[in-house]
C-alpha cells in the first residue's frame, strides 16, 4: 500500500507544476491509473479555482496599480512595444485562441494559464472546455511518457 502523502504530493504538484507532477508517482511505483487520476484531479481543481476567481484577482491587481499611481510610486511603462503588438495580434486570431486555451495552462503554470485564458477568452464558451479537455488529455500523455522513460 502506497502512502497517502505520496498521493497528496502528486495532487499538490498537479495544481502548479502539471507537466512534472507524474514523476514522483511513477518513481514510487503507483499504478498508472491512480497516478493519472490524482494528477488530473489536482490540475482541474487548480484550473477551476483560478479560472472562476480570475475576475476578483484581476480587479485586485488593477486596484493595487491604481493605488500606486495615485501615491506617485507607479512608473508608466511603454504600453505598445513590438512584442506587445505581436501578442495582441496573436490573441485576436483563432490560432492564438487555440494555442492559449490548450497549451497555455500546461506550459505556463496552471494558475497563470487559467487567469490568462479567463482574461482574454471568458466570453467564448469553448475556452473553458478546451482547457479542461487539454488538462485531461495531456495528464494521460505526461503520465504515459514518464512511465515509458522509467521503463
Amino acid at each position: 500500500m502506497v502512502n497517502l502523502s505520496l498521493y497528496l504530493l502528486i495532487f499538490i504538484l498537479g495544481t502548479f507544476k502539471y507537466m512534472f507532477a507524474a514523476v514522483p508517482g511513477v518513481v514510487a511505483g503507483i499504478p498508472f491509473f491512480n497516478n493519472y487520476i490524482t494528477l488530473v484531479f489536482g490540475g482541474l481543481v487548480s484550473f477551476n479555482f483560478f479560472y472562476f476567481m480570475s475576475t476578483i484577482i484581476i480587479k485586485k491587481s488593477l486596484e493595487k496599480r491604481r493605488q500606486k499611481f495615485l501615491a506617485g510610486n507607479y512608473v508608466i511603462k511603454k504600453n505598445f512595444t513590438r512584442r506587445n503588438k505581436i501578442l495582441a495580434k496573436l490573441k485576436m486570431t483563432d490560432l492564438g485562441f487555440w494555442a492559449l486555451t490548450i497549451i497555455g495552462p500546461l506550459v505556463l503554470s496552471i494558475p497563470l494559464g487559467a487567469i490568462i485564458v479567463a482574461k482574454f477568452y471568458r466570453h467564448r464558451k469553448m475556452a473553458y472546455w478546451n482547457s479542461t479537455i487539454s488538462l485531461i488529455v495531456f495528464g494521460g500523455i505526461f503520465t504515459l511518457i514518464t512511465e515509458l522513460i522509467k521503463g
